[in-house]
């Protein structure tokens, strides 16, 4: 499989990589067979994490020979620096039947509190920096999912990579972060590639299987699933690819089968560039029409209960990629809408980035009412 450097870690990654949630679903035998046969087609990054149930376990079994010859990267979610030096990095060396780990990332630093307390002389930070000096570690990584929150955490310097989402439906990585992370050398790693469980990408042969619960495909077929064909694994195929077009170095699917190995396999090796049909039909390199919301989260909690982000973000569903008659459900929904809305104000006061949030709102009401 092809190669794509790291950023400054100067490590050569798969162009994908194999996300490790999916095999918590999987026995011990089966999850060790997938992860080995992943490692057989050339993928040579792997992602778990020390929330991800056993995947830490499974992913180490499978690979404890050949560890060398791959890149081992997982998550402490812990935000103190005692917890993540006793409890997360120690277990997470054990679990994967390893003396270092090539990539140890801050688990989901979604707000600035987090990060504050995260990146603080005591937090969870400070230990990996430790293990760093120590050898267990060798680099060090972030990981969100509020674009805002990780521009400011790698602008620190104390980060060698991001982990994101990027997908045909969310393209705030693209606008600040990518860019930034480019002129830091920070390597750059995306999740949610095919759109993420629960999000409106879900596809009938992957997606959310493995927790248990029945599909739920694109409702409408005639909207934006059309650009993608209506079967599930093409869509899977278009939407990988539309990542690979990024100035990214891994994407990180989950994956729980050798089937579903082969077709990211297949894209990964494939992959040289998006034609132009599907450059016009993505609307590559476009971001939303100003002004949009970041989803950076600083807005909320709303005092009226208005849950700005979910609507503003159906709104940009509904008019920049013309998915209506969803985007129209699913703001039926609410139970709070914008008519709650008492204009106080302290919504645009908090906002980074100077919106009209109120008549932003409004406007969205009369589109999905």
């Amino acid at each position: 499989m092809k190669k794509r450097r790291l950023g400054r870690t100067n490590l050569q990654v798969s162009t994908v990589g194999f996300g490790g949630i999916p095999i918590i679903a999987l026995s011990g035998k089966q999850a060790e067979k997938v992860v080995r046969y992943a490692y057989e087609k050339g993928i040579n990054y792997f992602d778990t994490a020390r929330a991800y149930g056993d995947s830490e376990e499974k992913i180490g079994a499978a690979l404890k020979d050949v560890r060398d010859k791959v890149i081992l990267a997982t998550k402490t979610h812990q935000r103190t620096k005692e917890d993540a030096a006793r409890a997360g990095l120690k277990q997470s060396l054990r679990n994967l039947q390893t003396n270092r780990i090539d990539l140890v990332q801050l688990h989901g630093i979604d707000n600035e509190e987090t990060l504050k307390k995260a990146t603080s002389s005591e937090g969870s930070l400070a230990a990996l920096e430790e293990a760093k000096a120590q050898g267990k570690i060798d680099y060090i990584g972030i990981t969100g999912h509020n674009s805002y929150i990780l521009t400011k955490a790698i602008k620190t310097g104390k980060f060698d990579t991001v982990l994101v989402p990027l997908n045909v439906l969310d393209r705030r990585a693209n606008e600040e972060l990518i860019p930034l992370a480019k002129t830091l050398d920070v390597g750059v790693i995306i999740m949610k590639a095919l759109g993420g469980c629960g999000a409106p990408l879900q596809y009938p042969q992957w997606g959310a299987r493995f927790l248990g619960k029945p599909e739920q495909d694109w409702p409408d077929a005639s909207e934006f699933v059309a650009h993608f064909g209506k079967d599930g694994i093409e869509r899977a195929k278009r939407s990988l690819r539309f990542v690979l077009a990024h100035d990214v170095n891994t994407a990180i699917p989950g994956l729980r089968s050798a089937e579903e190995i082969d077709y990211v396999a297949k894209v990964a090796e494939d992959f040289t560039s998006l034609s132009l049909e599907e450059k016009e039909t993505y609307r590559f390199g476009e971001l939303p029409p100003e002004p949009f919301c970041r989803e950076c989260g600083l807005c909320t909690p709303c005092p009226d209960g208005v849950e700005i982000e979910s609507i503003l973000r159906w709104d940009v569903y509904y008019s920049f990629y013309d998915i209506k008659k969803w985007s129209r459900e699913q703001y039926s929904k609410l139970r709070t809408r914008v008519n709650s809305c008492t204009e106080c104000g302290k919504c645009e006061e908090k906002c980074p980035y100077n919106l009209p949030v109120m008549k932003m709102l409004k406007e969205a009401e009369k589109r999905l009412k």
